[in-house]
Order: C-alpha cells, then structure tokens, then sequence
C-alpha cells in the first residue's frame, strides 16, 4: 500500500475564557447591593481606579443665618423631602396564603425564568429560593412566607402564623425570613418600614453608625414631619451632618416590591 501525504484545512470555533469574559459573567450575577459593595472594595484595595463623577452645575446663592443662634432646617434646606411619598400608607393586610403550588417546566430553565420580561415578585424570590442553600424543610417554609407578602413587599404574617400554615415551629419560621430578608431586593419580607430600611443598612453596612441605625429605629416620624431642631440636640449635629444623614435614608427603597409586575393571587389551602 502506497503512503500519500494530504494537506487538509479545518476550520472549527473555540471560545476562551478570557479574565475579562470570566470577571463579566461574575459581576453579571450580582445584585445591585453587591455590585455596589464589590466597586467600593476594589476602589479600597486598587489605589490606581479612582471614580468618575459628572460635574454637576450648582448656582451660588446669597449665604443667610439666621437672626437666633439655633439652626433651622426647613424644607427647602431638606431638599423638599417628602416623607409622607417616601414612607406611604402600606396597605392592609390580605388573608393568609398557603405556599403556592409554583412549578415551573423542566423545559424552561431557572435563567429564563429570572429574565422574564415582567417578572413578579414571587417568581423573583421562588427564583432565589430554590438556588439558596436553604434545607428542603426551609425551603418549604419559605414559600409561605413568599405566598404571604403584599404588593409593596412586606410580611403580612407574623411568624406564628407562617409556623401554622407550616406545620412547624416558630423558631423554624424566623431564620427563613431572616434569609428571604436578604434575597433581591432586600429588604423584602419586612414587617415595617424600620426593619425593611434597617435591613439594608446592614447590607450596605452602614449599621456601624449608631446615629444612623437610632435615627431609622426611633425618628422616622420626627424626619417625615420636619422637627428637625430635637434631633440636632440629641446627636450634637450640625445641619449639614444632619442633612447627609437624611439624603442616606432617602436612598434607600421602603418599599422593594413594588417595581415588580404583579400576579393574579392563588391561595392555597394546606394538605
């Protein structure tokens, strides 16, 4: 048999994992409080990023004191904060749900789901719930304690009740908010608008501040109705400390479900 040498062109496509591709994908699956807290470590520890800020235009005005050596801080020096829109009525309570019966086809995939085009709250959470390292039992609990929030986001149950529906212990109950508490969008599972924005502190770690955590637990409606003057007293503050603490406050989002499309509700009655 005669030997032949061939030359044969073969074209075929590979993908690389580049750093950048690897490092994109990673931040891709972040939340935006994550993605927050992962920028602010790497401007820390990389001495050579800095932050681009756009310059913003600020027209100067005539500086006033007041006649009285006590400061005032009205509206327009809060920035026309309007805490009433900020914190709002939440709405009653509904009746309890059981866990949903919320099966997704195997043929869609859990990414699909997250990247509906108008995702609910529910599915956001179940989402989360089913990837979290969460035991079966508290992933089961879990679902009630997703059947049982509001439009808004907040908990319309108390711990007792979930651990009713459950079949389980209230001591069980707790530790499961605790980590739903802390899915996207945190703050969510909330019984009020103190643990719901204290929720976030924390995350943000912005919890190291006394001042901040005392003014969230025990002064939200001294801020929404503007007496301003005994909270200055209080924390020794000058108005433009003050002013800093409130505009930290106001970033925060009291209400985290509500950006989510909404879902017809199907109540299930426990086995």
């Amino acid at each position: 048999m005669a030997l032949e040498l061939k030359q044969q062109l073969k074209l075929s496509q590979q993908l690389l994992m580049t750093p950048q591709l690897q490092q994109a994908i990673k931040l891709l699956q972040l939340s935006r409080l994550e993605l927050m807290e992962t920028v602010q470590r790497e401007l820390l520890e990389n001495p050579f990023l800095e932050e681009a800020e756009e310059p913003v235009l600020v027209q100067a005005e005539p500086e006033t004191r007041p006649e009285d050596g006590d400061a005032v801080y009205d509206k327009e020096a809060a920035g026309s904060a309007d805490w009433e829109d900020y914190l709002g009525e939440l709405s009653s309570a509904p009746k309890l749900a059981g866990a949903r019966e919320y099966e997704l086809s195997e043929e869609i995939s859990s990414l699909e789901a997250r990247h509906a085009a108008h995702p609910t709250l529910e599915a956001h959470l179940m989402w989360q719930l089913r990837l979290s390292s969460l035991s079966e039992r508290q992933k089961e609990i879990g679902e009630y304690v997703v059947g049982n929030l509001d439009s808004s986001g907040y908990l319309r149950a108390t711990a007792e009740e979930i651990a009713g529906l459950a079949e389980a212990a209230p001591a069980e109950v707790e530790p499961v908010i605790a980590a739903i508490q802390r899915f996207d969008p945190v703050g969510v599972a909330a019984r009020s608008a103190q643990e719901c924005l204290l929720i976030q502190i924390e995350m943000l770690r912005y919890d190291r501040d006394p001042i901040l955590v005392d003014l969230v637990k025990h002064h939200l409606e001294d801020l929404e109705t503007h007496r301003y003057k005994p909270l200055l007293r209080k924390f020794r503050l000058d108005m433009d400390t003050l002013k800093e603490y409130i505009d930290i406050i106001q970033s925060l989002d009291p209400m985290p479900g509500a950006s989510f499309g909404e879902s017809e509700p199907m109540y299930v009655s426990p086995d």
